[in-house]
């Protein structure tokens, strides 16, 4: 005979194993509740203080560069889609003067 409780377990562990990530999750979000109900002191503050400015200026720089990056990338696509715009205005003009010589040719003719 079973009792509830060994009916559970293995529901459980079949949930556990079958998404494995919903319980790291879990952990993370416990540890980050008991991190923000634990005071962090004063000597803590001073010790990471300068780490903490040191990663912000890192990821502002990473940002700007990656901004300027972008940037040229695309400053380096227009001029070739500008040229593109360019050609395909002067195919259309030389077809539409091709159209108008023809026509003409065949009024005076």
């Amino acid at each position: 005979m079973t009792t509830p409780r060994q009916t559970q377990k293995p529901s459980t562990v079949e949930a556990l194993t079958k998404n494995p990530i919903a319980l790291v999750a879990g952990g993370v979000a416990l540890g980050a509740v008991i991190g923000a109900l634990i005071p962090r002191p004063q000597q803590e503050k001073d010790l990471l203080a300068p780490v903490g400015k040191r990663l912000a200026e890192g990821a502002t720089a990473a940002a700007a560069a990656a901004r300027e990056a972008g940037k040229a990338e695309i400053d380096a696509i227009l001029p070739q889609r500008d040229a593109a715009k360019e050609q395909i205005g002067k195919i259309i003009g030389s077809a539409f003067t091709a159209a108008k010589e023809a026509a003409a040719s065949k009024t005076d003719a």
